[in-house]
């Protein structure tokens, strides 16, 4: 149940928040992150907002970390001895990463005698660390920092304008109109030292000043050169990415080492596991990562970005896309990103980095609290922002499902209020440790669903379950991480089954609002009772008028005769669809005595169902005998499926948005015999976009599969040409 907030005075919440920022900043540059930047970038736009002067903006991630212990040495092996520990260690390693590791306990001793006899053997540092033993820590030759963000258009050309100006005062030409643009990786930051043109040491951002030297484990990732032509000393930045087509490999390995594992959650997270591994079991898969460089220091004769890009490239680095342009240019090549290009990639990006082409202004401009001033991540669209629990609420939904509801303080999300979010069941619940009065990250998911992230600053409360049902007041029931009300009647099931069927019909005129004043006038119950209706009937309530009225009836009592399959969807049935029906259908089965005179094991043995799915669609229309029965008695009846038609044969998928409603073009392939599909896969006969031009992902699946791509009207051409009707 829901509890009262504490009070919080204003210090004691902008403490909690920079204490919060400065947590999740140490566990970030020790590569162990627990938010994505888009959640950390949230945290400190909030903190901006209470206190824009904190002294947290001024600090850059945590203390240095310890120096080496003494240099004092212990169990001296002689010099033979050492060389023959080494050697064994550095074949051992060499096999790890070949996918044939040595035991640990005896890697572990080989190890430990060469480092308490020479722990500073130069052999050390291209060891996998042995059980217990750390990665060693070194400073960077130069500091790795973090950019300044921005998040939109007018941020972006502000901060281009502040630029101008500064470049205008030192005699140089404006940044705005040369602007260099990179993307910016979705990965863990890489120093990469070379020298006469070897590879001497790698090291990971770390804090910025220190680092982990990870050599062993860099030197066998994707393009990542051994050596390159540059003789002198150099440091070249990157970042360890896993690409989305290496993924599959990497869970395969991982499998094999750890069979409770599942799938790759996240990309990034991921990178920095496997980047960072000590566990030479899971070394080989090292080799699934890849590192995309993206600037250099210590090559001389350059004095643009895009000379250092060019400079990476000749040294047989491998590179993100880079270009330049004006400010105009790169708003262009941000949107062509937010279009699609971005989901198109084989690796995540969470912006575009935008620099000053001129290596001289960039340096002039110099920085701002440790950040560079002429540089800065335009970043995708943040969709987070710290919000506070005010109440949750139970709601019971169609099927009877309980789901919870956390209403927050408003926050804009994406153009749009965010008021309330979901917690979708008892489970996340407990997961979030969630309850009134916390500050929570409140996310649109897809630009479209409201979304509790996670629980920043607790407010001290719990909340509890329910232990009866808001909409009628009878017991509810747990089941696994859902609360549930069983209790049939309960008015919630009841209107939620005549959702479904208009849903289910494409009744779009039928409104929530609409059904909602009906049920509370009593003038439906169920769904038979929407076809007893009468214009009389609706023009006696306030706001209805006989047109308004006619609108309603019409296209209802025009969809008396429903093909088996919608008629089955409709019914509201638990984990019932429509595509579930038409396995029915294409088993024999077409109507509702055929279904229910099948046993449970006759219809589990239809490819796709199985006994779970056949004891719900038996139970189901058991318990909609009587509702079953009233459509009957108003005209209501179940058709069965036409066996050809001038679609027959041909399967079309919707993607994007279209000129008809998505329910009106499905109708369209139904009727007409053919079929329609929610996803590209092999067979799949078209697919219809918005422009057929598109490079979208679901574009770029159908091409690889030979799939023919078309747009609203190559959809009518179709239709027309095998004899079809639109309307």
């Amino acid at each position: 149940m829901s509890h009262s907030p504490p009070k919080q005075s204003f210090s004691a919440k902008v403490d909690a928040l920079a204490e919060n920022i400065r947590h999740h900043r140490r566990l970030y540059y020790n590569e162990t992150p627990e938010l994505s930047d888009e959640s950390f970038d949230a945290l400190e736009n909030q903190l901006r907002k209470l206190a824009p002067n904190h002294p947290v903006f001024a600090e850059v991630g945590a203390a240095p970390p310890n120096q080496p212990a003494s240099d004092e040495q212990s169990h001296p092996l002689t010099s033979k001895e050492l060389t023959a520990h080494t050697t064994w260690l550095l074949n051992a390693t060499q096999r790890a990463f070949e996918g044939d590791p040595a035991d640990p306990k005896t890697y572990q001793q080989h190890y430990l005698k060469v480092q308490r006899s020479a722990p500073k053997h130069p052999a050390l540092q291209g060891l996998i660390p042995a059980r217990g033993q750390e990665w060693t820590k070194v400073a960077h030759e130069i500091p790795m920092g973090s950019l300044n963000k921005v998040n939109s258009e007018t941020e972006l050309r502000d901060w281009a304008k502040r630029c101008d100006v500064m470049a205008d005062n030192g005699g140089l030409p404006p940044v705005s109109d040369a602007l260099s643009i990179a993307e910016k990786l979705d990965g863990i930051s890489i120093e990469v030292l070379y020298d006469q043109g070897k590879m001497e040491a790698a090291i990971t951002r770390g804090d910025g000043t220190f680092g982990e030297q990870i050599t062993p484990n860099v030197a066998h990732m994707q393009d990542v050169p051994s050596s390159i032509p540059y003789p002198a000393r150099v440091s070249v930045r990157g970042e360890i990415i896993l690409r989305k087509s290496d993924v599959g490999r990497y869970e395969t390995l991982k499998k094999s080492a750890d069979p409770k594992f599942e799938k790759v959650k996240s990309l990034r997270n991921t990178a920095s596991g496997i980047a960072r591994t000590k566990l030479q079991e899971l070394s080989h898969a090292v080799t699934c990562l890849s590192i995309l460089f993206y600037d250099v220091e210590g090559a001389p004769d350059l004095t643009t970005e895009s000379d250092k890009h060019q400079w990476l490239k000749d040294q047989g680095f491998s590179t993100p896309f880079t270009g330049t342009g004006t400010i105009n240019d790169i708003l262009q090549i941000y949107q062509k990103y937010a279009d699609g290009a971005r989901a198109a990639l084989d690796y995540e990006i969470d912006g575009l980095v935008i620099r000053a082409e001129q290596l001289q202004t960039f340096d002039l401009l110099g920085e701002l609290n440790h950040r560079p001033r002429a540089a800065v991540a335009f970043k995708f669209s943040n969709e987070m922002e710290v919000s506070v629990v005010r109440a949750i609420e139970w709601n019971t939904g169609d099927t009877g499902r309980i789901t919870p509801v956390a209403r927050v303080d408003p926050v804009i999300l994406a153009g749009a209020e965010v008021k309330q979010a979901s917690l979708h069941n008892l489970g996340r619940i407990r997961e979030l440790g969630i309850a009134v009065g916390d500050q929570v990250l409140v996310s649109r998911r897809n630009d479209v669903i409201p979304y509790v992230e996670q629980v920043v600053v607790p407010g001290g409360g719990r909340e509890e379950a329910p232990t009866e049902c808001s909409a009628c007041g009878e017991p509810v029931t747990l089941d696994g991480e859902y609360v549930v009300c069983l209790y049939p009647h309960c008015p919630a099931r009841r209107q939620g089954r005549v959702k479904t069927w208009l849903k289910q019909l494409g009744l779009l005129e039928w409104g929530e609002k609409t059904l909602e004043r009906f049920f509370e006038e009593e003038l439906v119950t169920e769904v038979a009772d929407l076809y007893r209706l009468r214009v009389e009937d609706i023009i006696s309530l306030h706001g209805f008028g006989e047109d308004s009225a006619r609108k309603l009836l019409e296209p209802l009592q025009a969809k008396k005769s429903i093909p088996f399959p919608v008629f089955v969807a409709a019914l509201g049935i638990p984990a019932v669809s429509k595509e579930t029906a038409k396995l029915l259908v294409q088993a024999g089965f077409s109507s509702v005595p055929e279904v229910l005179a099948a046993t449970t094991e006759q219809l589990s043995e239809i490819d796709g169902l199985g006994t779970i799915k056949a004891e719900k669609i038996l139970q189901g229309l058991r318990e909609r005998a009587e509702e079953i029965k009233h459509l009957e008695e108003v005209g209501v009846t179940p058709t069965r499926p036409e066996a050809s038609g001038p679609l027959a044969g041909l399967s079309f998928c919707f993607s994007g948005s279209h000129q008809r409603p998505r329910k009106h073009l499905v109708q369209i392939v139904e009727s007409n015999g053919g079929t329609v599909t929610s996803g590209v896969k092999k067979g799949l006969t078209y697919l219809v976009l918005a422009d057929a031009t598109s490079t979208s992902s679901k574009a770029q699946k159908a091409r690889k599969l030979g799939t023919d791509i078309i747009d609203e009207n190559g959809f009518e051409a179709v239709v027309h040409k095998r004899g079809g009707q639109i309307e």
